[in-house]
């Protein structure tokens, strides 16, 4: 697996040119060994660096210089063989095998992809699930501590949403789930990461965001959501806490902790505000 991800670092056409020259040694190799040596096998390795690396078109291609370069290393004189079409049967043999392998690689590839992406994304609204993201948010503080950058973690949560749950049931309660997701999403940048961290409960991390920038983001995200649920005819409102670290804490789960602690301060506040603060070190503060 360490091989493949160095492959998988470097260009495609690294890869291809790779699995020809693997093709052509092996080859070599089959052509100067004995006659009743197969090492056919052997061309399942470039095969599957092209289809893993490359895809299945570039693996199919593959296959088949594969298959070619095998009839043509192996000649014999025709008395070999019991009849002259035995060489071409053997060859597209070998095509059917190869391209078989071809199939399995690519569908084990999209089936761990599958498996990959269902282990880290939130199976209701497509988010980053609480797993992923604290691989994520963890990523992001070293970031942030290596470069000296702030950095502004949110934590939302829906006012009332258990009120819709018995109110109108579960599914009604998943189609809002979804909406806050979209709506959410869709006034964030790239680098920003929004995920599902509980029941009704969300949270965006903003790297190289200061306390001015977030407010703006925050407030933005805020007025969506309101809109999104008046136009989805919901009677929901958000309770948001946020902090902005000028140094973040080592712990992600710190980090949690603190925003979380400002956003059930707000909601005993009365619900639907966002509850701001920065966070400074004593460093900052004798600035």
């Amino acid at each position: 697996m360490y091989f493949i991800k160095i492959l998988d670092a470097k260009p495609k056409s690294f890869s291809i040119c790779l699995s020809i020259c693997l093709i052509a040694v092996i080859g070599l190799i089959d052509y100067y060994i004995p006659p009743d040596v197969s090492v056919s096998i052997f061309y399942l390795f470039p095969i599957g660096i092209a289809t893993w690396v490359a895809g299945n078109c570039t693996g199919f291609f593959i296959s088949i210089i594969s298959s070619i370069t095998w009839f043509m290393v192996n000649p014999r004189p025709e008395k070999y063989y019991s009849h002259f079409l035995v060489p071409y049967w053997n060859t597209i043999v070998n095509l059917a095998f190869f391209l078989f392998s071809n199939y399995l690689i690519t569908e084990l590839k999209i089936t761990l992809n599958n498996l990959e992406k269902l282990a880290r994304t939130d199976a209701l609204t497509g988010l980053t699930n609480r797993m992923f993201f604290m691989e994520l948010a963890k990523h992001e503080v070293n970031k942030a501590l290596r470069h000296q950058e702030t950095l502004t973690f949110a934590y939302i949560d829906i006012d009332d949403f258990k009120r819709v749950n018995d109110q109108f049931g579960h599914n009604v309660g998943d189609s809002l789930l979804c909406v806050v997701a979209e709506a959410a999403k869709s006034t964030l940048r790239k680098i920003d990461i929004i995920a599902r961290i509980g029941g009704d409960e969300f949270a965006i991390l903003l790297p190289r965001t200061s306390y001015e920038s977030a407010e703006v983001v925050l407030h933005r995200v805020q007025r969506l959501l309101l809109e999104s649920m008046n136009q989805k005819g919901f009677s929901v409102t958000f309770s948001i806490g946020a902090i902005t670290f000028s140094e973040p804490p080592d712990s992600v789960s710190d980090m949690i902790e603190k925003a979380d602690n400002l956003m059930y301060f707000a909601k005993k506040q009365g619900k639907n505000l966002l509850q701001h603060e920065l966070s400074i070190t004593l460093q900052d503060a004798t600035q």
